[in-house]
């Protein structure tokens, strides 16, 4: 438990970011939720479904103050259940995943995005 800190690559910034992903191949629809934090490497966000390690995901970022999301594919490197209020109807899930797939332009903007607010 804890061991995530020691292995990121990259700093994160705790923010919250809206961010929407689909399992790769997976007939299920688009989930529209937020990010825990962000970073050159990866994000964390809630999940409402029990991802795997390993699982290949599509997802859209939204910045604040850019036009268009950014389309990016990760990992899920780790998953994390945790409850809110009823455990029937709140379960959640923090879900950590590893960029795998992101534009040279995209990720400038996420660190231009963290560097306005860790300077």
């Amino acid at each position: 438990m804890g061991g995530q800190e020691e292995k990121r690559k990259f700093a994160r910034l705790n923010i919250l970011v809206d961010v929407s992903y689909k399992k790769r191949e997976s007939l299920k629809i688009e989930r529209l939720t937020v990010t825990k934090n962000i970073g050159k490497g990866g994000i964390c966000f809630v999940g409402y479904e029990a991802l795997k390690e390993s699982d290949i995901i599509d997802m859209n970022i939204f910045l604040p103050g850019e036009k268009s999301p950014m389309r990016i594919t990760g990992k899920v490197v780790w998953v994390k259940e945790f409850v809110i209020g009823e455990p029937s109807r709140g379960t959640r899930y923090d879900v950590g995943v590893e960029f795998i797939n992101i534009a040279q332009g995209d990720l400038e903007k996420v660190e231009k995005y963290m560097g306005k607010h860790t300077g």
